[in-house]
């Protein structure tokens, strides 16, 4: 008998510290797996037309249950042994709800979505990246979908790109038009200091709006330099048929403290290709247009002017580069002491 280690290698790739806790339930979820009989399955038929084979889903049942049941349950309901206490939940599949599917928010993910995250893990999460053939990385993409309805009944979205950069040798310019972007709601700005943190003084965030908006706007009684944390559709608990009984609270990221999950250090290997600052523009472009499936992020694609959109991603790049420096803590005491001006 071919040993199950051979047909399923762990990734080859060094895994974090904190995941040996991870891969040793994992080993004792498979010790405990072997002793269930192996389901049968039928051709799954999706919506937009294309069919599953049989042999496809058992294919990937196996590496699901190899790779994925430890965190993300055999009912795919995120409640796997390895996942309980786990900051962010592992994802649970039964909603087909995910967060990024490459897509609008809330609508299906493309499979390329799905598979970019299986190889690539999710940055700053116990979802590192898996290195498995082609092959099994398309089988547990289609096993995914046996868990939830809803791709018997929709299609999943469109596919989002980013398109071609109109700051392109103009990245100053780029930043100061992020930078109202990103701290002025309305007129074309997307506002998500709101949600985010604020990351200029009080003073000068102020006079930002007024310039903006027309208008003054007193921020003597705010502290818009403490994210919230935002409700979300994501389960931390559900019932005994896997359905959610209790959500999870998100805490929008601190880009100057918060790793983001889809953006990696420049210079960093991603892919198998040096992770440029293009490319992480790129990826901060991309989240900010599809927002976050589940979460408070909605989808700016269409919503606001599409060099803003780019402009964002620029902006937000000059704070992702400061991440957990000394330069971020002294910017972040700067704020908290800045003072609003007299109404």
């Amino acid at each position: 008998m071919t040993p199950r280690h051979a047909a399923f290698p762990l990734p080859t790739r060094r895994a974090p510290p904190h995941m040996a806790l991870v891969l040793t339930l994992l080993a004792l979820t498979m010790a405990a797996c072997r002793s269930r009989p192996t389901p049968t399955f039928e051709p799954l038929k999706l919506a937009d037309g294309r069919v599953v084979p049989a042999q496809t889903l058992s294919r990937g049942h196996a590496v699901y249950t190899h790779y994925c049941e430890s965190c993300h349950g055999v009912l795919g309901d995120g409640q796997g042994p390895a996942g309980r206490g786990m900051r962010p939940v592992p994802r649970s599949f039964r909603q087909g709800l995910f967060k990024f599917g490459g897509v609008a928010a809330g609508e299906l993910p493309t499979d390329d979505a799905l598979k970019r995250t299986l190889r690539r893990g999710l940055h700053g999460t116990p979802m590192f990246a898996w290195d498995v053939p082609e092959s099994d990385l398309d089988a547990v993409v289609q096993y995914l979908k046996t868990f939830s309805p809803r791709w018997k009944e929709e299609a999943p979205g469109t596919p989002l790109a980013p398109t071609p950069d109109p700051w392109k040798g103009r990245e100053s310019e780029a930043v100061e038009r992020g930078k109202v972007a990103y701290h002025v709601a309305g007129a074309g700005n997307a506002g998500c200091a709101s949600c985010h943190v604020a990351y200029l003084p009080r003073a000068e965030w102020a006079g930002l709006m007024e310039k903006a908006l027309g208008r003054k706007v007193d921020l003597s009684r705010v502290d818009p330099y403490t994210a919230q944390p935002r409700d979300s559709q994501h389960p931390v608990q559900v019932d005994a048929k896997g359905e959610p009984t209790q959500t999870q609270k998100l805490l929008p990221p601190d880009f100057l403290f918060h790793p983001l999950r889809t953006v990696w250090p420049e210079g960093e290997k991603v892919d198998g290709a040096p992770y440029t600052a293009e490319r992480q523009r790129e990826d901060l472009y991309l989240v900010i247009a599809a927002g976050v499936g589940g979460a408070a992020m909605p989808t700016w694609k269409g919503a606001i002017p599409e060099e803003n959109l780019w402009a964002l991603a620029y902006y937000v790049q000059t704070l992702v580069r400061l991440r957990d420096s000394d330069e971020a803590r002294a910017l972040k005491e700067r704020l908290r002491a800045s003072t609003a001006p007299v109404q």
